[in-house]
């Protein structure tokens, strides 16, 4: 991805917020919050050891409610 016209590893920028907490067992999600035109913004859900079920019905729900949301980028549309 570019960031101020500089190319850099978009798999070393997005995976250092959430590798940390996978790597010691924690499952954790990443969602784009719903902001159609504006700057994207993410949340970030951690659940415990074991959990992804509660994981998953958190993120289910903030999609339910229009939360998050992935949208085209704006290039693309």
């Amino acid at each position: 991805m570019i960031i101020e016209g500089e190319t850099v590893s978009v798999r070393r920028n997005l995976g250092a917020y959430t590798q940390p907490l996978s790597y010691i067992g924690l499952p954790v999600l990443a969602a784009p919050v719903n902001r159609p035109g504006l700057l994207p913004i993410g949340v970030q859900v951690v659940a415990p050891p074991g959990r992804e079920d509660r994981l998953l019905a958190v993120a289910a729900r903030l999609e339910a409610q229009g939360v998050v949301a992935a949208h085209a980028p704006r290039d693309f549309q």
